[in-house]
């Protein structure tokens, strides 16, 4: 038997609620590894800055510094886009389309939703590859 798609939440107020507690949650935590990370960024720069005066660099050390660096930038970056998933899920609760998966256009188990608060796709949508499109 197979759903029919829905156009508005499958979940009541109180169930929308959790689901927008436990976003704002992971927001303020990411939030906050944002700030880390930055604040991380921030003093490596300064501590190169005072490094490269120095006349004694050794070449291995230069590159791992380099290559910290560029993982923290990815992880900002990762992190930036986990923020903005959020945001978006949040804006579904707010426009009552939380809960849809936007491939098939059926619901989402609240199981994937408590593991995964902000998804936009169902399990079955990502076991076929439709969450790529």
């Amino acid at each position: 038997m197979e759903q029919s798609k829905i156009e508005q939440s499958p979940f009541n107020e109180q169930e929308l609620q959790h689901f927008k507690k436990l976003l704002l949650e992971k927001r303020q935590e990411a939030r906050e590894q944002a700030d880390k990370i930055k604040s991380s960024i921030s003093d490596s720069n300064e501590s190169d800055d005072a490094d490269y005066s120095s006349l004694t660099h050794h070449q291995g050390d230069v590159g791992t510094e380099m290559e910290d660096q560029e993982m923290n930038y990815q992880l900002l970056e990762r992190t930036k886009k986990f923020i903005g998933e959020i945001d978006d899920a949040l804006e579904r609760i707010e426009n009552g389309t939380y809960g849809i998966c936007q491939s098939t256009g059926k619901p989402i188990s609240k199981e994937r939703l408590e593991a995964v608060p902000h998804t936009r796709h169902s399990i079955e949508a990502k076991k076929q590859g439709l969450d790529k499109k």
